[in-house]
């Protein structure tokens, strides 16, 4: 057994100073940098604290730019603390002999520890005496610990394709050309992926490229912007967000700034500078979203929408990397540059329009949605047939529905959508209004991927509303009953977040319709081509049901109170808000605690006793006044109860139930439930089976926390 007592924690003499670490690349990926970065930045400060070298985690940060990563760590020690380590060796019993001499035992100890048999002390316990010493280690230095760091760190980083260049055994997510190590002043001499580190760093390609002197790691991200490099990425998505924003309002509109996109041209540019520039207007007979779409994923331009509203105006702004000396001709560039982009829209939407959406239905046949499920024509007519059941079902309009499901996969044949995968149903939309398709169902085409992610709209119409419903439906019942259903952090089919979305829209309030329903009806479809069994439903529904609950959390009601409401028979995601808010406002009621304590004592009660709940009291064995009395309150409200559920008055319904705690309180206080008497027993348990039966209408009260 070692023991190990650190000495010296803050010893003085241990001298700490930031540390730079600073790998310049070729141009890194910048949607992955960030990444990339910051997964660097954690598994070296892991390292630094495994090798027990001090530093302040809360200065210390990661910079990033297209061209390098820096890793500035703050206070970090010059070398470990030294340490005494505490070694308990054999027992006195083993580690000698009759005669005294050491046992083969004692002499490895000893060899362990680097020491004399004699040298070494006894320790005694209450368990008895062991041979132990105390053995002094000195810390190792910054100098000799960093490059078996460094390797543990970059070997540990999360790259998807990491690159080899000329004939090096190394790889990394770009070719290395410079390798920058300060320890305050020090440069630490260390040599990784055929770089020697240095005190010296690279500025700006074209304004200057250096190399430049590092004095101290404080002086790094000044130098660097003197150099026109930004190596903060905060910094320059500021900076971008900022020019972007005044040009479009310059523009005479507002610049679109899609978040994710502003983040990827951020780490384009280390020294950004923005320019408005324009097209032909003639363009913007393409819907909107085609351009925008074109300019934001070819171009990585920021579209500008007229002021008011989400129209486009014919300018765009772009993002280059210099101080230009002419900046009209760096405009006039670009404007030549978009111009065939666009036009390539101009011919999709052109060509597109040569045939009517439904034309596209057999191409559907031609599209794979997944290998046991068949084609995206096969999901169609699915959709179809779930859309046009829970219409029936809704007392929606069916045949717009059963249409506009039919149809609502169909612009995934066009070359809009082929060009630009993101602007699936958008485009659906469009061609339906151009193909004669009722407003209805171009709307219920558009909205039917809706809501697309967390905190999305919903669809607007209620028949929009059904096709999403029945999309979702068709994806999670056949993925589950495939077996594919998500795995840990495997969900390729995205059915967490289509059950999400299905529980949002249910939500909603539009379709009064019950989950058991949707699954029956989703499970009839699917079974056309593949056996969807009973268990597989339980499966699917206890999947939903956790979505459900997640979003409930979110909304801010208790777990306990959801599973409560949970308990009692589900119908309506509507009806169970219902009797969520409803059991938030009882629980704040003084009887609420003694309602609560009393469904517990009686679940476990009934539980315990085995009581069949078919027997029926009897009034005339009523023997105690206060069964009696607790008999007749229910009698009296039940159909007040049952009345109030039928109308979702839950808060109504539990008011009076809370009218009964007196009575419960004075049943269990005077009233021997488990009486020897069977026909007492088998009453009396009845009489609770019945009070129970009345609470668990909106929710178990036994499960409330």
């Amino acid at each position: 057994m070692t023991k190990s007592k650190r000495e010296n924690s803050e010893d003085k003499t241990i001298r700490s100073a930031d540390l730079l670490i600073e790998f310049g690349c070729e141009e890194l990926p910048p949607k992955s940098l960030p990444a990339l970065a910051n997964n660097m930045f954690e598994l070296f400060s892991a390292q630094l604290l495994n090798a027990d070298l001090g530093f302040n985690s809360k200065n210390s940060r990661v910079l990033y730019s297209p061209r390098r990563i820096a890793l500035l760590m703050s206070g970090v020690a010059s070398k470990q603390p030294d340490q005494t380590l505490e070694r308990k060796g054999p027992a006195l019993s083993a580690a000698f002999d009759a005669d005294q001499n050491p046992t083969p035992a004692a002499i490895g100890f000893a060899r362990s520890v680097g020491k004399d048999i004699a040298d070494l002390e006894t320790l005694k316990t209450d368990n008895g005496e062991w041979l132990y010493c105390r053995v002094e280690k000195t810390g190792q230095p910054l100098d000799n610990l960093l490059l078996p760091m460094l390797e543990k760190t970059l070997g540990m980083l999360a790259i998807a394709k990491p690159m080899r260049w000329a004939s090096n055994d190394f790889s990394f997510i770009r070719p290395l050309h410079w390798l920058l190590v300060l320890h305050g002043t020090k440069v630490v001499d260390v040599t990784l992926m055929g770089h020697r580190a240095s005190n010296t760093t690279r500025g700006h390609r074209v304004h200057s490229p250096g190399p430049h002197l590092v004095k101290s790691p404080q002086d790094y991200e000044s130098l660097l912007e003197a150099a026109s490099v930004l190596v903060d990425h905060d910094k320059r998505r500021e900076i971008i967000q900022r020019q972007a924003t005044e040009l479009g309002v310059e523009a005479g509109g507002r610049a679109l700034i899609d978040p994710n996109l502003l983040d990827e041209v951020s780490n384009l540019v280390e020294w950004p500078r923005s320019i408005c520039g324009s097209f032909d207007p003639e363009f913007l007979d393409i819907p909107a979203e085609a351009l925008i779409a074109s300019m934001q994923d070819h171009q990585k331009f920021f579209p500008v929408l007229e002021p008011e509203n989400s129209g486009l105006l014919a300018r765009f702004i772009t993002v280059i990397n210099l101080e230009s000396r002419d900046p009209d001709a760096v405009r006039q560039g670009f404007e030549r540059v978009i111009r065939p982009r666009l036009a390539d829209a101009r011919f999709f939407w052109d060509l597109d329009h040569k045939a009517a959406i439904k034309d596209w239905l057999p191409s559907l046949d031609k599209i794979v949605f997944q290998k046991s499920l068949g084609s995206i024509g096969d999901k169609s007519r699915r959709i179809a047939d779930i859309s046009l059941k829970i219409a029936e079902y809704t007392g929606v309009d069916k045949e717009s529905a059963e249409r506009a499901a039919l149809l609502c996969k169909c612009d995934l044949a066009s070359q809009m959508v082929g060009e630009f995968p993101e602007l699936q149903g958008v485009m659906g939309r469009y061609y339906a209004d151009s193909s004669g398709e009722s407003s209805v169902v171009a709307q219920a085409i558009g909205e039917h991927y809706l809501p697309a992610y967390s905190g999305d709209r919903l669809p607007g119409h209620p028949v929009g509303k059904i096709v999403s419903l029945a999309d979702r439906l068709d994806s999670l019942t056949g993925i589950f009953a495939t077996g594919l259903k998500p795995s840990g952090n495997k969900d390729p089919f995205a059915l967490r977040r289509a059950a999400l979305g299905l529980v949002r829209i249910l939500l909603d309030g539009e379709l009064n319709i019950e989950l058991d329903k949707l699954l029956a009806i989703a499970a009839m479809a699917v079974q056309q081509q593949l056996a969807v069994s009973p268990e597989v439903l339980l499966e699917l529904r206890q999947f939903i049901i956790e979505r459900l609950k997640h979003y409930l959390r979110d909304q801010g009601y208790e777990t306990s109170l959801i599973n409560s409401a949970l308990d009692a028979p589900l119908t309506t995601l509507p009806d169970l808000v219902s009797r969520l808010a409803a059991l938030r406002e009882f629980i704040k009621l003084p009887a609420a605690a003694i309602l609560v304590a009393a469904n517990k004592r009686i679940g476990n009660i009934l539980r315990k006793s085995g009581f069949d709940k078919g027997s029926k009291i009897n009034e005339d064995i009523l023997l105690i006044a206060e069964e009696r009395l607790l008999f007749d309150e229910i009698k009296n409200i039940s159909s007040d109860i049952d009345q109030l559920c039928r109308q979702a008055d839950y808060s109504s319904a539990l008011t009076l139930l809370a009218g009964l705690s007196d009575n419960v309180a004075a049943f269990f206080d005077h009233v021997m439930v488990m009486d020897e008497n069977a026909d007492i027993r088998v009453n009396r348990l009845s009489i609770l089976a019945g009070l129970k039966e009345l609470f668990d209408r909106i929710a178990n009260l036994a499960l409330i926390g």
